[in-house]
């Protein structure tokens, strides 16, 4: 991870300095100072280990947001020590069964969409002892480019050679639509050109699902909003289980205090708010360890219901 970046509904301009320089050592120093730099950090569910993978951070703008008063929001940030500056965590998951090696999302591969310092997922799985042949099946939660560029190299050609695609069939449907394409803003375009590439790389091993176990213990619910066929995976194991929720929330201050705010990228903010206030309470209810793509890494953790919203409360690193 080299930097991150700032993002705003006007742009996709990089303005973050890279993390990964400092000041002059003083010089007493006997040894040199450095930033800490997580990639990776594995929990069991059951006899299925779960690894989480930082592809990178990036910074959103409060700006993204929609449906929160302006001085709401400020308080909101306030209450968790944040600013204007939304340091946004990008990861991937790794599911170990006894039936197969699965990656939940791919993130940003060598697409420089947001600049550099993102696409750390390949490396990371080289990291924890897995290489890209040993990857069974990739199962996507929705096809945005921080969640599926990884799938191809600077070709096109699919980095996961044995791997099949598991995807939400309103998914594959959605952006393989031309007539939906063609309605599309200008501004969009571009989503459905990385979404057509990256699957494309894999058309002949894909398999599109309805809500269905995808693999033994894995089942993939439709969750639609922030997309038409975002999905997340309930994992379960013997007597436990884990929800990898995707974009299901982009920021847990914000999105737990008010579970009804609209995000930038969503398809339908009204449909997508209804999924996640349905998922946070069932998670809420059953004491559900969940695992979000943009909440900070590693991103495990439970829900409390509170007033009318929620409080998270993120798993020890254990």
């Amino acid at each position: 991870m080299k930097g991150y970046l700032m993002l705003s509904r006007r742009s996709f301009a990089l303005t973050g300095a890279a993390f990964g320089t400092s000041a002059a050592l003083p010089a007493f120093a006997r040894a040199p100072l450095g930033v800490t730099l997580p990639s990776f950090h594995r929990v069991k569910v059951g006899t299925t280990e779960v690894t989480a993978l930082l592809d990178g951070v990036l910074a959103l703008s409060p700006d993204y947001f929609s449906g929160v008063d302006p001085a709401n929001m400020a308080a909101i940030l306030e209450s968790v020590g944040q600013d204007s500056t939304l340091e946004t965590p990008i990861n991937t998951f790794v599911v170990n069964t006894e039936s197969g090696t699965y990656l939940v999302d791919a993130g940003l591969g060598g697409a420089q969409l947001f600049g550099p310092g993102l696409g750390n997922t390949l490396a990371n799985l080289t990291a924890v002892g897995i290489t890209p042949d040993q990857i069974d099946g990739v199962i996507l939660t929705h096809a945005h480019p921080d969640h599926a560029e990884g799938l191809v190299d600077a070709e096109g050609k699919a980095v996961f050679p044995n791997a099949e695609i598991v995807i939400h069939e309103a998914e594959m449907k959605f952006w393989g639509d031309d007539a939906i394409l063609a309605q599309a803003p200008d501004s969009a375009k571009g989503l459905f050109e990385s979404a057509r590439r990256t699957l494309g790389a894999y058309a002949d091993r894909t398999r599109q699902v309805a809500e269905s176990e995808v693999f033994p213990g894995l089942t993939l619910k439709h969750a639609p909003g922030h997309t038409m066929g975002h999905s997340v995976l309930h994992i379960a194991s013997g007597d436990q289980q884990m929800m990898i929720m995707g974009d299901t929330l982009h920021n847990i201050a914000i999105h737990t205090a008010v579970p009804e705010a609209g995000f930038g990228f969503d398809t339908d903010a009204t449909l997508a708010a209804q999924s996640r206030r349905k998922l946070l309470e069932m998670a809420a209810a059953d004491g559900i360890l969940t695992a979000f793509t943009h909440v900070n890494f590693p991103g495990f953790g439970k829900f409390k219901a509170k007033d009318s919203g929620f409080v998270y409360l993120p798993a020890d690193w254990v």
